[in-house]
């Protein structure tokens, strides 16, 4: 994987030893916990636009001011995993305990205090606010404060993915294979944050669920044809269309919006495909459902803040970061 730094700090605890764990990952004010604490060794790489830092260390209290958030301006969202050991994460007026098996999620634009009693590993995986609002949550889901999700469901897939893409970063991949695996990491960071937290605080019906499920299996074979509309994917699925509607409503979006998202996204995956690089910009946008050339690429600049062909060139350049930043 691109980018890894390595700093490994074992000694007697100084001043620079704590300034050294203030400056890890976003600027914070480092305290000693109780015990001594005399090690601490980070380790950074970077997967596309997420940055992953694996830590060790013995007890110590990490504490994130206003006056931090205004000097390094950072409001990333961090996905803290904890290896070995617990982390008591305060923010937002709420005490949270994060131990292994389970993934916590804190937005670093708010103050917050994270407190690691005991000497123990973490993994930490920062996310950059835009990625994570625009691929990981819905428009009507967002973590406002520290959220910590447990074992259950699609939980230890993630934190098994951050493990592996941690422990195996001197694995060199192509840019493409880093843009795929971050992008397929943060559809499961979303589908957690979707189940976990329901848009307006309610959950789905289980038959209500289990029906959707079904529609949107349906709209994965289907969503390329130009001739799907509403009103076909209701008759298809034996639903009013009214009930569709209510249906995606309560998940937090909307039926053409899930498909122009859907459409757009197999058009960008297709652009920096090599094996897709004889196709024309107009033979993928009318492969992925546009009748319209034009209105494909108008879209495609509006949601990915480029024009397709100069993300094509970029792909070829293996310049992709920018692919993951919307």
């Amino acid at each position: 994987m691109a980018g890894v730094e390595q700093s490994v700090l074992a000694e007697p605890v100084t001043e620079s030893l704590l300034d050294s764990v203030s400056k890890s990952v976003v600027r914070v004010v480092a305290e000693q916990h109780c015990a001594a604490f005399g090690h601490y060794a980070s380790q950074r790489s970077k997967v596309a636009a997420l940055t992953i830092h694996a830590i060790e260390s013995d007890p110590v209290m990490v504490r994130r001011r206003e006056e931090d958030i205004l000097a390094d301006r950072i409001c990333d969202v961090a996905l803290h995993v904890q290896l070995e050991g617990i982390a008591e994460i305060a923010q937002g007026g709420r005490v949270l305990t994060l131990k292994p098996g389970a993934f916590a999620i804190i937005p670093v634009g708010i103050p917050y205090l994270v407190c690691y009693p005991d000497k123990g590993r973490k993994i930490i995986l920062t996310i950059p606010h835009r990625v994570f609002f625009d691929s990981a949550a819905s428009s009507d889901t967002k973590v406002l404060d520290a959220t910590v999700f447990d074992g259950s469901g699609l939980v230890p897939i993630v934190v098994d993915l951050v493990k592996a893409m941690t422990l195996e970063k001197d694995r060199a991949l192509s840019d493409i294979e880093q843009f795929t695996l971050a992008d397929s990491f943060l559809a499961l960071v979303r589908s957690v944050v979707r189940t976990h937290i329901p848009p307006s605080g309610k959950q789905l019906a289980t038959s209500q669920s289990k029906r959707l499920t079904r529609i949107l299996s349906y709209l994965e074979e289907n969503f390329s044809d130009h001739e799907l509309t509403p009103t076909r994917i209701a008759e298809d699925n034996l639903i009013s269309l009214r009930y569709l509607h209510d249906l995606f409503k309560q998940s937090g979006t909307t039926v053409s919006r899930w498909m122009w998202e859907r459409r757009l996204r197999a058009g960008r995956d297709d652009l920096i495909d090599p094996k897709l690089a004889n196709l024309t910009i107009c033979d993928i946008a009318f492969r992925r459902g546009f009748s319209d050339s034009s209105h494909f690429s108008r879209a495609f600049k509006e949601r990915f803040g480029i024009p397709p062909g100069q993300l094509r060139m970029k792909a070829r350049c293996g310049a992709l970061d920018i692919l993951t930043e919307r």
